[in-house]
């Protein structure tokens, strides 16, 4: 199954987007089906249709869905933030405050992204359109299958553990709750479902992310960012879209300006994105709302292409062997060095660029060697292992 998210700067046009790539899926005789992940959903204003909480028929071979973020939090997260609750509230927190920090940030979008693997198991459709909540939204959702990871591989088990040995005693002298064997078969439940997902989305073969931006400086700043943070966790981007572009024909002396400084930034955008390609969007004559619009923006966009096609392919982490070395790549360009940390403990390598974290679970063959160094060559970060295998065990 094809999968293509839209990300992107809150209100550059990512619904618009997505349900124009999906209407023309579907028109191209493909199963599609297109889902929201934002909370303020707009997808059925976009198709001009009524959008429940399950598959929705909208036009032949299309079917929509606006993710119900309470629904899915109480049918996955229940158990666990019920708990996390009365953690919280016996140490003080108030019964409304302690529900929201039960929630943690990303996990409405995460849960999102479970239909998403459903749909790939069961082999439903042909193509997934996904539109993508802003991009710090987005960032957080991505990283979520390597946080839970890193927490069942690393915590879980001593946690268990550990809380079964001390229930007996510590529920005697204290009021604090410990989780109960539900809970942790909840998160147990709750791990096996994600696992497997990161694989999907970061195969670049059937998974792409679609960067959407406007051709304004900051819009286009964050779209940088969001390309870094994009290649950090290995999710491949196959192209960017420069929507709201105001046409030649709307030239006056009231937006001259404003389209002079637009074609500046366009340029500047598709160099710096280069080799990826940049599609542009004009700005219409009227509001893109409806299959008939719909399938018109599409057609602007793609012309006789098909929407669903991986338009380019790259790997944004890779491992070669050079002189007897192993040395990791990652590719993060649009990097400024003093934003870059690395360290490692044990097997787990950490890569930080400002406010995202990643955590590399080492393959056996870079786990048993020593770290020699880590250079930022143009737009990639060299990490070199070095050592023969079992010496140099950090």
């Amino acid at each position: 199954m094809r999968t293509i998210l839209y990300t992107g700067k809150g209100g550059v046009g990512k619904t618009s987007l997505s349900a124009a790539t999906a209407v023309r899926c579907a028109e191209l005789g493909k199963r599609t089906v297109v889902l929201s992940t934002d909370a303020a959903h707009s997808l059925g204003d976009s198709l001009g249709a009524e959008i429940g909480t399950t598959l929705t028929p909208v036009a032949p071979n299309l079917q929509a869905i606006e993710i119900d973020v309470n629904l899915e939090l109480a049918t996955n997260w229940g158990k666990i933030q019920e708990f996390i609750t009365r953690f919280l509230q016996a140490r003080g927190f108030e019964e409304v405050m302690a529900e929201e920090f039960a929630v943690f940030p990303g996990m409405e979008e995460l849960f999102s992204l479970l239909k998403l693997k459903e749909y790939h198991e069961k082999q439903m459709f042909d193509v997934a359109i996904i539109d993508c909540a802003p991009t710090g939204s987005t960032i957080r959702m991505l990283s979520m299958p390597d946080i839970m990871r890193w927490y069942f591989e690393k915590i879980f088990n001593l946690h268990r553990r550990v809380v079964k040995a001390v229930r007996p005693i510590a529920e005697r002298m204290t009021k604090v709750p410990l989780p109960s064997d539900d809970v942790f078969f909840s998160m147990q439940h709750l791990y096996q479902r994600i696992d497997g997902l990161r694989e999907i989305l970061c195969d670049s073969a059937q998974s792409s992310i679609r960067i959407v931006l406007n051709p304004e400086k900051m819009v286009i700043q964050e779209s940088h960012r969001l390309y870094t943070y994009l290649n950090l966790f290995g999710f491949s981007v196959d192209s960017v879209y420069a929507n709201k572009v105001f046409p030649p024909q709307m030239k006056n002396s009231y937006l001259s300006d404003w389209i002079a400084v637009q074609k500046r930034h366009l340029t500047a955008c598709t160099e710096s994105f280069d080799p990826i390609p940049t599609l542009k969007a004009e700005l219409f004559e009227t509001e893109v709302v409806g299959l008939e619009r719909l399938s018109r923006f599409a057609r602007h966009i793609f012309g006789d292409r098909d929407p669903s096609a991986v338009m380019y392919q790259e790997k944004p982490i890779e491992i070669i062997k050079e002189h007897g070395n192993y040395v990791l790549l990652v590719k993060l360009p649009f990097l400024d060095e003093k934003d870059l940390g690395l360290w490692v403990k044990g097997e787990v390598l950490i890569i930080q660029v400002k406010n995202f974290k990643r955590n590399f679970f080492l393959p056996r063959a870079l786990a048993s060697r020593q770290l020699k160094e880590a250079r930022y060559v143009g737009d990639r970060l060299r990490i070199t292992f070095g050592g023969k295998d079992g010496q140099g065990k950090r």
